[in-house]
């Protein structure tokens, strides 16, 4: 792998990275948002489910920064909780928020799948 390759790979991992922790931050937000509204009206979704997946955000975020074994793997599980609040969007019929939530998902697998291939 030239070095050029090793400079791309690594901007692509720091971009998901910098993805990841918007999503961490956003969803943090949401989540304590949610936390607060919760004592006056029945959430859809637990904010704790929130909150949780804000953190695996935040340290796929942190893996990926600098290369980490297990990267990947955490990556993967902030993913899956994605397409988790996808599929609750779907039943709640709301395709703008599934959109959103599904939009990290797709980010996500086209920048690992670009930063790795040359692995």
């Amino acid at each position: 792998m030239s070095p050029d390759d090793d400079r791309n790979a690594a901007i692509l991992r720091r971009t998901l990275s910098a993805i990841s922790w918007l999503y961490a931050l956003w969803s943090g937000l949401l989540g304590t948002m949610a936390m607060a509204l919760r004592r006056s009206a029945e959430p859809a979704v637990d904010p704790r489910y929130i909150l949780l997946h804000a953190a695996l955000l935040g340290l796929a975020g942190v893996m990926q920064w600098k290369p980490r074994r297990g990267a990947i793997l955490c990556t993967a599980i902030a993913a899956a909780g994605s397409i988790a609040f996808v599929i609750l969007d779907l039943r709640r019929q709301n395709l703008q928020a599934a959109l959103i939530d599904g939009s990290y998902v797709v980010v996500a697998a086209v920048l690992l799948y670009i930063s790795r291939r040359q692995t």
